[in-house]
């Protein structure tokens, strides 16, 4: 095994893990969060923690298959075994990255101009709160 490779997989892990009790922390505020905008402002902080944590995965991805480190590549596909079955490990985080940057940039237009959204970004909106809550309410019952 490549030790630079276990090096940098363990480092990502600890900047996960920071990530994580961030977005624990955030979901804690979104429950308690009744204010609409505010509760917005903090489902993009928690949607931004996630989609650096993807990022980060997907850097230490492309090491580990470069450098052929089968048990770190085995290691980050237990994250995205919730992904479609089939697709290479690259293609599932990069398909999380991308569903979580057009929530980022809807949630945006939200924050910034509420009165010019069209009707299916108001619902998409409505989803990716639902999205968000559902994840929340796991955070909450998780003890890192």
């Amino acid at each position: 095994m490549n030790k630079m490779v276990l090096n940098l997989y363990k480092n990502v892990l600890d900047q996960v893990m920071v990530i994580e009790a961030h977005k624990k922390e955030i979901s804690r505020q979104i429950l308690i969060t009744r204010d609409d905008q505010k509760r917005l402002k903090l489902i993009h902080r928690f949607l931004t923690y996630d989609l650096n944590k993807h990022e980060l995965f997907e850097r230490a991805t492309v090491v580990a298959i470069n450098n052929k480190e089968e048990n770190v590549i085995e290691n980050i596909q237990r994250f995205y075994s919730h992904c479609e079955e089939g697709e290479e490990l690259i293609e599932k985080i990069r398909g999380e990255i991308r569903y979580i940057k057009s929530f980022l940039k809807v949630i945006e237009k939200a924050i910034k101009y509420p009165g010019f959204m069209t009707f299916s970004e108001r619902r998409m909106v409505q989803e990716i709160r639902k999205y968000v809550l559902e994840k929340v309410r796991i955070y909450n019952t998780i003890h890192l």
